[in-house]
């Protein structure tokens, strides 16, 4: 068995689900993807119909070449209706030859241990481009809103999101936010304060009275990184937040653990088809 290749949204927007074979994507789509490593890519994820009649994905193509990607299988459709409540994703990666990044939505089962829901190769890093992957991958999950969302700092993603998902709550990765601190501040002193208002559980006045001391101990009222910070502390500081469902997912060990994932199955020479087949090896 196969997928067809069903227009939808236009003749540069198309869906792969589990449905009369490759005859269809064999005549009309076959000749229009130009780019080999990207039919081959393509390719591989409907050969993978084989053992997963559940498997789905999405792509865009400009000018008859592969844009924007985003596949899920069977077992992360079903684990994302099951756990994605909350709904966590990276944009940090750009694993491949072409540098395109790659992004990876996650969340945590009842047993707090990490789901990959789907993953998606981006064109790039715009808005737009963030608001259409977005709404293609919740296209894949039946329209399945999340609760709350957990990102890193992304500017692009973050106005994605406030499109595409308008009720959901939105924190920022508490792990990616302390890896910029330690970019930002060569002080593990100051970082470790950083860190204590980061999952303190204060009341809001307490953190600001915290927060204005902890800079002012170290001199730092005039650091940029700090001032943008302290802009968003809504989204990353426990004290704006205790109210707000996000389950298991603030903590380090999720991102941490995906991290090491994209490291030790992905390198920057990986080509679409090794990238994607290289993934799917990962989580089996």
């Amino acid at each position: 068995m196969g997928f067809m290749v069903a227009q939808k949204g236009g003749p540069n927007r198309a869906g792969f689900t589990k449905k009369d074979l490759y005859n269809h994507f064999d005549r009309s789509r076959r000749a229009k993807i130009k780019d080999g490593d990207a039919h081959a890519a393509l390719s591989y994820l409907i050969s993978k119909a084989d053992e997963d009649p559940l498997l789905q994905g999405k792509f865009t193509l400009k000018d008859g070449k592969l844009d924007n990607l985003v596949w899920a299988d069977g077992s992360s459709i079903t684990d994302y209706q099951c756990f994605g409540d909350v709904l966590a994703f990276d944009t940090t990666y750009q694993k491949n030859k072409y540098n395109r990044p790659l992004v990876v939505f996650s969340g945590t089962n009842h047993h707090g241990q990490t789901c990959i829901f789907g993953c998606g190769l981006l064109s790039d890093e715009k808005r737009e481009t963030y608001v259409l992957v977005l709404n293609m991958f919740m296209e894949i999950m039946g329209n399945k809103q999340p609760i709350a969302v957990v990102t890193d700092e992304n500017l692009a993603m973050r106005e994605a999101i406030k499109e595409v998902l308008p009720n959901a709550a939105h924190r920022l990765c508490a792990w990616h936010l302390y890896r910029n601190a330690c970019e930002a501040i060569k002080n593990s002193k100051f970082l470790d304060g950083l860190k204590h208002l980061m999952y303190g559980n204060f009341f809001p006045e307490e953190f600001e009275r915290k927060w204005h001391n902890l800079i002012s101990e170290y001199g730092l009222f005039e650091n940029e990184w700090l001032q943008k910070t302290y802009g968003i502390k809504e989204m990353w500081a426990s004290s704006y937040l205790n109210d707000k469902f996000f389950g298991e997912i603030r903590t380090t060990s999720q991102c941490e653990g995906i991290d090491s994932l994209i490291k030790n199955y992905i390198s920057k020479k990986c080509y679409l088809l090794e990238l994607i087949h290289n993934f799917n090896e990962a989580l089996t």
